[in-house]
């Protein structure tokens, strides 16, 4: 159990510094303020994997727990921003919005927002996803992964 438990622990570290790596690399060195060319949605918010339910029923509890989460970040750093650009990666002039001060003040704000309320859902889920029927998990999965599919609308 104690070994099941560490697992979940890692994967959730990893997780997190991955976000934290790629939320703190939009910032000018030193400052707490983003670079120009900044943007609300980072460029690692992709989706490369779909899964079909017989992977995912193939899969340990703790690697779904973990996928589940990375499917959460994603869909945090894009769902806000799709009336926008649903492009990750895509800079505030891309999205059409100016680079103005105030505009630059909103990004911060929302970059350090982001990163406490990702740091908060992975703490929660890491203690309760566990309790979760795989089944749940599972459709929870590919109903994120659709959800995502569909984020992209025709032009």
């Amino acid at each position: 159990m104690r070994s099941r438990l560490f697992n979940t622990l890692a994967c959730s570290v990893v997780a997190l510094l991955l976000v934290h790596t790629d939320i703190f690399a939009q910032k000018k060195k030193g400052s707490d303020e983003p670079t120009a060319g900044s943007t609300y949605v980072s460029a690692t918010a992709i989706i490369t994997k779909f899964h079909t339910e017989d992977e995912l029923k193939a899969m340990g509890k703790i690697e779904l727990t973990k996928l589940y989460m990375e499917r959460i970040v994603v869909l945090t750093e894009v769902i806000p921003y799709v009336a926008l650009k649903t492009k990750p990666g895509a800079t505030l002039t891309e999205m059409g919005i100016p680079e103005t001060p105030l505009n630059l003040e909103h990004m911060q704000k929302e970059i350090k927002n982001k990163e406490s309320y990702l740091l908060a859902v992975q703490n929660t889920l890491d203690d309760i996803v566990p309790y979760a029927d795989k089944g749940n998990i599972i459709w929870a999965i590919l109903y994120f992964e659709q959800m995502y599919k569909n984020l992209n609308p025709p032009h």
